[in-house]
């Protein structure tokens, strides 16, 4: 009963809606705490990103402690890679925050639904460009908690962003774990882009894909198989000595 009480009570603001000068086009996803729209903002007409706490959740101590995090957390960042945090507000009795929309398409597009193949090398070059936006962000303290294929996104000129920040937090040696075996989820994505199963029963990626040994092993430490990763520039050393 609580979760049909919750899809009643969680539905989003009709398409045209004026928020706090933030047209709502479309809504872009539905998540653990909140709603997420493509926006354009009535000032400069710039696309951009309009994120609602969940109604069920706008007057939950998780819930609000969730808005807190991200949008505090988005603030103390400034990359190319990671959207721009704007301004957060109330509307209607309602909790919202605006950020930049970052253009492009996201891999579970890429792969699932266009088809797209990424041999062994072109994953490990993705992983290469992802790897750089985590040091960004640990070497301000913060683990995402989040990665996923719909949460990556590649633009017109091949380069990369991550997005959603709602799990984000300071960081700790956990949450670096996390991140890690995410991070290797990730990798194992892109390389069965290329593969065709032979038989019906399925078996462990080890046994599936044919890979090297160094990719092997990147992704053994990463999942924690083989010896961890101290930090990420010690993984970063590694990838680079597997593109070489």
């Amino acid at each position: 009963m609580k979760r049909i009480w919750e899809r009643m009570l969680d539905r989003s603001y009709p398409c045209g809606t004026i928020v706090q000068g933030y047209e709502l086009l479309n809504v872009l996803g539905i998540g653990s705490y909140g709603i997420t729209y493509l926006s354009q903002d009535q000032r400069d007409g710039k696309l951009c990103v309009v994120k609602q706490v969940k109604p069920s959740k706008k007057n939950t101590k998780k819930g609000m402690q969730a808005y807190s995090s991200e949008t505090s957390l988005l603030q103390q960042l400034d990359h190319p890679s990671i959207p721009r945090f704007y301004q957060r507000f109330n509307f209607d009795g309602h909790f919202f925050f605006a950020m930049e929309y970052m253009e492009g398409k996201n891999f579970e597009e890429l792969i699932f639904i266009e088809g797209r193949e990424y041999s062994e090398r072109q994953a490990l070059f993705i992983l290469q460009q992802l790897l750089c936006i985590f040091d960004y962000l640990y070497q301000n303290g913060i683990s995402h908690r989040d990665l996923r294929v719909p949460n990556v996104i590649m633009d017109e000129n091949e380069e990369l962003k991550l997005i959603d920040f709602g799990l984000a937090k300071v960081m700790n040696d956990k949450d670096v774990k996390r991140d890690f075996q995410d991070i290797a989820h990730f990798l194992l994505f892109l390389l069965y882009s290329t593969y065709v199963p032979i038989q019906k029963k399925s078996k462990s990626w080890e046994e599936e894909l044919r890979i090297h040994p160094i990719t092997r092993r990147i992704i053994r430490r990463l999942f924690g198989l083989d010896t961890p990763y101290r930090d990420i520039r010690e993984l970063s050393a590694e990838l680079a000595s597997a593109l070489e």
